[in-house]
């Protein structure tokens, strides 16, 4: 199986390295010697150079495929393709597209991540990623995924970043801290997706203890945090 990944950018080569792993890959990038040498995948500079592919996948700029949709479509012709670009609805690229389909992920993919599909049969041009899926029951919910998937991990990283100072700020070496960030907030996701917050709340906050007095002082931060992430998200009408 040949893929073409038509962006060779930041997500475009997580991607790459990704489905490199299980597929050929063509990636085009207008620079091509700066896309660094991956098994198993060829660099292009020209759209035109993917007629051999697949399946083709998109992470351009909204703009530079918007400019560009009727030439990819006439490369395409009938293959799928699968567009991470934010803002390009399916009804736009039906007009030259002739077999489109939507996905969002970030540059976690690399190392495997998560990818929000839509429609969900997306997910079935896709089994060559080693990803879990989402399967989008409309293609609004996956217009929101661009802010809780795509753009989200810059946003968590900010509290990362806060809990390693805080602790730092209390003494804990950098390195120590660091590495506590990283094991708390995986093992938050966990207990938050095996119990819930109530029932997180009940197994580690005691009467009177540090837990309900942290909790007492974060409920503006947690305001903002779903400020950022909603405004993120309707970012993507504006593209």
């Amino acid at each position: 199986m040949k893929i073409a990944v038509l962006g060779a950018g930041n997500l475009g080569s997580a991607i790459i390295k990704n489905a490199s792993r299980n597929a050929e890959v063509i990636a085009v990038r207008r620079r091509k010697e700066l896309l660094p040498d991956i098994e198993n995948v060829t660099a292009v500079s020209e759209f035109e150079e993917t007629r051999e592919a697949n399946i083709f996948l998109v992470t351009l700029k909204p703009d530079v495929f918007r400019k560009n949709l009727e030439r990819i479509g006439e490369i395409v012709k009938g293959k799928p393709l699968i567009s991470f670009v934010p803002g390009i609805k399916l009804e736009e690229m039906l007009k030259y597209i002739d077999n489109p389909f939507r996905a969002m992920t970030n540059i976690g993919i690399e190392d495997g991540g998560v990818i929000a599909c839509y429609p969900p049969e997306t997910a079935e041009h896709l089994r060559f990623l080693e990803s879990d899926f989402i399967l989008c029951r409309s293609e609004e919910e996956l217009e929101a995924m661009t802010s809780f998937i795509g753009s989200a991990p810059a946003i968590i990283a900010k509290l990362i970043n806060a809990f390693v100072i805080s602790a730092v700020r209390e003494g804990v070496s950098y390195e120590h801290a660091l590495k506590a960030s990283v094991n708390v907030f995986g093992t938050a996701g966990r207990l938050y997706e095996k119990y819930g917050f109530d029932g997180m709340l009940r197994r580690i906050a005691t009467p009177g203890g540090t837990t309900a007095e942290g909790l007492r002082n974060v409920v503006m931060a947690e305001k903002y945090l779903m400020d950022a992430l909603i405004s993120a998200s309707r970012r993507v009408d504006e593209l």
